[in-house]
């Protein structure tokens, strides 16, 4: 067994189960791939018979199962309790314990399963959710700096332990606002909230002043506050797929930004009052060539 990523589509047997799938429901990989919104719940829904048989007729290989939970999860589209326990015995962690030598990797993918598993247990019809997206090293989750999912989340606050954390990680849990609780933690690196439904963010941002990388990739965005022009250690902004049209003036006092990732938003040109800049259209990225 060998993997290149933890994270379910980025390994090279679900990526193709992925490609398949998707030409199922008469979507090409390479758009999904650039918005993931393109598969929605009612396609999903009216080709999940086709998509099933196509689970099934591989003998349990575990992979097929990942793809169809991950489309579910993102869709919000209703399966059936026999598939979804199909999917929650394919997540099962003790079908890969052991295998992995590199014991950084191993717990990276061991919590994203748990992620993943606890998704699709308390996934419903129209609820749509999402697996987790990594972007820490393996160092950071056997130094206990990682906090991943509401519930893992919750239980660091009730026992005291959440400003030991670093990196923040609450991707894919139909989030309608932000936990108060993390505008308290003014030494936090990273924080990401993709995959959620934010409508907002509120002012109070402006306290994690430590914070170096912020994902907000995949909401519902209209605005960004000015108050974020207040992070001074941020150096990566990502607001991928969001209804957001400009950038606050504020972004001029971030000295340290060197990327904002725009793709799928209504940002088709740099602001004028970001000096030294370039919008590369390949990937839809501001770099931010700062002088020194």
């Amino acid at each position: 067994m060998t993997r290149i990523d933890v994270d379910i589509l980025l390994d090279g047997e679900e990526a193709d189960i992925t490609g398949f799938m998707l030409e199922a429901c008469g979507i090409d990989s390479r758009d999904f791939y650039r918005n993931e919104r393109v598969l929605t719940r009612e396609n999903l829904e009216k080709n999940l018979d086709v998509l099933e048989k196509m689970v099934h007729v591989r003998n349990f290989i575990r992979a097929p199962y990942f793809v169809i939970g991950y489309f579910a999860l993102l869709t919000g589209a209703r399966i059936s309790e026999s598939l979804r326990q199909d999917i929650l015995e394919a997540a099962k962690w003790e079908h890969e314990e052991g295998y992995w030598p590199d014991k950084g990797f191993a717990l990276k993918r061991r919590i994203y399963l748990e992620d993943f598993r606890e998704k699709i247990q308390i996934q419903k019809a129209g609820q749509k959710l999402h697996a987790v997206r990594f972007k820490y090293s393996e160092k950071s989750f056997l130094e206990s700096k990682v906090v991943v999912g509401i519930n893992q989340f919750r239980d660091y606050c009730d026992y005291g332990k959440i400003n030991d954390i670093k990196h923040i990680n609450l991707d894919g849990w139909g989030l309608k606002s932000i936990p108060a609780e993390i505008f308290e933690l003014s030494n936090l690196k990273s924080l990401s909230l993709a995959f959620n439904e934010l409508t907002e963010i509120p002012d109070e941002i402006s306290n994690l002043t430590s914070l170096t990388r912020l994902y907000l990739n995949y909401n519902l965005l209209e605005t960004l506050p000015e108050s974020i022009g207040k992070l001074s250690s941020l150096k990566g902004l990502s607001i991928n797929h969001n209804n957001i049209s400009h950038l606050p003036e504020s972004f001029k006092k971030l000295k340290d930004l060197k990327q904002i990732y725009v793709r799928g938003t209504n940002i088709t040109q740099v602001p004028e009052f970001l000096k030294i800049v370039r919008l590369e259209s390949t990937n839809e990225t501001i770099y931010l060539e700062r002088k020194t």
